[in-house]
């Protein structure tokens, strides 16, 4: 990777983050439009994405097969009388 692109895409996303920043000191939302521009954008999300609740999400999917294997040395330990 090009050390040079990566400095031109931060340089270029500090400069889209203080627009915004000037724009919202500009022109502040209103809460009534805060909240319409905010289900906007999930009704766009799920538009592209599908429904948030029926996504398969390779991050979660390794997290909790992590948590699983943990449990299951933990468990290893455990004396198993009763």
């Amino acid at each position: 990777m090009n050390p040079e692109d990566i400095r031109r895409w931060a340089t270029n996303h500090e400069a889209a983050a203080a627009r915004e920043r000037q724009e919202a000191r500009l022109h502040p939302l209103t809460p009534s439009q805060a909240f319409a521009a905010a289900l906007a954008l999930l009704v766009y999300d799920e538009t592209q994405n599908g429904s948030p609740f029926e996504r398969v999400d390779p991050v979660t999917l390794r997290e909790d097969e992590e948590m699983r294997e943990a449990w299951a040395k933990l468990r290893a330990r455990w004396p198993r009388e009763r």
